[in-house]
C-alpha cells in the first residue's frame, strides 16, 4: 500500500511539474514541408492538439488542418498538415498549440520568398562593371521586384537577397570577391533605381555552381546572380550549397 502510495505521490509530482513548466514550442525550415503541406514541430511539455492556418500572399486564408496527439514525449518532433489550393504561395502560418493541461501558445512562422526570374547580366571578364545595354536587364528585374513587393507589402517587411556567382574560371578566391564585388553592383544598380527595400548582398565565388563543370571551365550558366525577396529579419533564404560556401552577407547603404 505504502509502495503504490510512493508511485501516486511521484506521478503527481511530475505531473505538476510539467504543468508548471514553461510552454515553448520550437520550428525550423528544415522541418517545414511547403510542397506536402506539413510542418513539424517540438514542444517542451505533453501536448494534446495543434490546429494550423495557412495565409496567403493576399493576407487571406488558404487552408486549414488539425492534429490531435496521445502521450508524446516533449522534444518529439510532432506533425500536423494542412490542405490549401493548388500553385497557391504560403506567405505565412499560424500555429495554436494546446497542452495537455489545457494551456495554449500561438506561434506564426513566415517561410515565405519569391525567387525574382530574371535575365543575367553580362560582365566583361574580370569585371564588375555593368556594361551600356545590359542596364535594360536589370530595370525589367527591377519591375518584377516591384509587382512582389506591391503583392505583398500590407502583410511582411520584406528584403532583397543578391548572390552572385562566377564559373571555374581561375583561382577560386579571386572568384569568391569577383562574385562579391558583381552582386554590389547589381544591388547597388537598384537602389540608384529607386528600389527602397534593405538589400544585401553576397559573393559565392564557384562554390555553387548551377551546372557542374571541372576547374577551369568557361560556363555562361554559371556566371548568374540570384534575387530573391524574403521577410526581413528573417535568416536568408538559402539552404543547401549556399550554407556550405559560408559566405558573408553585406548589407547595402
Amino acid at each position: 500500500m505504502r509502495c503504490i502510495a510512493i508511485v501516486a505521490l511521484l506521478w503527481t509530482s511530475v505531473a505538476f511539474a510539467q504543468m508548471r513548466a514553461p510552454f515553448h514550442v520550437s520550428y525550423d525550415l528544415d522541418h517545414l514541408d511547403l510542397d506536402g503541406h506539413v510542418l513539424q514541430f517540438q514542444v517542451s511539455r505533453p501536448v494534446a492538439s495543434a490546429e494550423l492556418v495557412a495565409i496567403g500572399e493576399d493576407g487571406k486564408e488558404l487552408g486549414s488542418g488539425t492534429a490531435a496527439y496521445h502521450d508524446e514525449r516533449p522534444g518529439t518532433w510532432l506533425s500536423v498538415s494542412w490542405t490549401q489550393p493548388a500553385g497557391a504561395r504560403v506567405l505565412m502560418l499560424k500555429l495554436r498549440v494546446t497542452a495537455g493541461d489545457g494551456k495554449v501558445t500561438n506561434v506564426e512562422l513566415t517561410p515565405w520568398s519569391v525567387a525574382v526570374e530574371h535575365e543575367d547580366v553580362n560582365f566583361a571578364t574580370n569585371s564588375y562593371v555593368i556594361e551600356p545595354g545590359e542596364d535594360a536587364k536589370l530595370d525589367a528585374s527591377l519591375a518584377k521586384i516591384g509587382e512582389i513587393v506591391k503583392r505583398s507589402e500590407k502583410f511582411v517587411k520584406m528584403q532583397l537577397y543578391v548572390a552572385g556567382h562566377t564559373d571555374t574560371v581561375g583561382p577560386s578566391a579571386k572568384n569568391r570577391t569577383l562574385s562579391l564585388d558583381r552582386a554590389r553592383a547589381i544591388a547597388a544598380y537598384f537602389r540608384r533605381k529607386g528600389l527602397a527595400l534593405p538589400i544585401a548582398f553576397a559573393g559565392f565565388g564557384e562554390d555553387v555552381l548551377k551546372l557542374k563543370t571541372p576547374d577551369e571551365t568557361d560556363e555562361r550558366r554559371n556566371r548568374r546572380a540570384d534575387y530573391v525577396i524574403a521577410p526581413r529579419g528573417a535568416p536568408p533564404p538559402f539552404r543547401g550549397p549556399y550554407l556550405k560556401a559560408h559566405a558573408t552577407w553585406k548589407q547595402l547603404p
